[in-house]
């Protein structure tokens, strides 16, 4: 029904914003993650949003990316995730870190975020890492390579296709890339790979 909305920021408290567009004051359901991106009142802002209507109730959700939003219409399809354990999740880390944590497996990780317990944990990722995975397949990114670099983004597909965990390889070529010795999709390949073999 609605998907962004662009207005005055009139009011902020712990997981809401309040936003001004033409006199009207929509208020904003959030995590902290975008709480912390909104800026100072008074500012113009745009926040992806979504509808969530329940028995009791209709709510937004405002999201200061799209990729925010995707991830917690994913999280809230888990059995047992609503929109408020949802945002609980975003709150406790940000969007990148919890797709790799999904892909990853990394039941632990999840478990430390505030509220979100061992079984949770391991539900979210048993519902969603072939999701989280195949959307960064098909965007054209490797979770963890910088998506403006190109060959970056190549050289862990081609590690990825040679076996290697899409965190491995995400890895290697990012410590081949920081060391700046090579820039050659060959190169960064062949370094990648003996990083890894050690």
């Amino acid at each position: 029904m609605y998907s962004y909305i662009i207005g005055t920021l009139a009011g902020l408290e712990e997981g809401k914003v309040i936003l001004d567009n033409n006199g009207i004051g929509y208020e904003l359901n959030v995590s902290s993650f975008t709480l912390s991106k909104v800026g100072s009142i008074g500012k113009q802002i745009k926040l992806f949003t979504h509808l969530g209507v329940s028995d009791d109730a209709m709510r937004l959700y405002g999201f200061i990316s799209e990729e925010e939003r995707a991830m917690f219409l994913k999280l809230i399809t888990v059995s047992g995730i609503g929109p408020k354990v949802a945002l609980q999740i975003l709150s406790g880390m940000d969007v990148r870190t919890l797709a790799l944590s999904i892909v990853n497996s990394d039941a632990k990780a999840l478990a430390r975020i505030k509220g979100i317990g061992k079984k949770t944990a391991e539900r979210v990722i048993v519902e969603l890492r072939e999701r989280v995975e195949s959307d960064a397949v098909e965007s054209g990114e490797v979770l963890g390579v910088t998506a403006g670099d190109p060959v970056g983004q190549e050289a862990a597909a081609v590690l990825a296709s040679l076996g290697l965990s899409r965190a491995e390889a995400a890895a290697a070529v990012n410590k081949v890339l920081a060391a700046g010795k090579a820039r050659k999709l060959e190169e960064v390949i062949t370094l990648a790979l003996r990083s890894v073999d050690k």
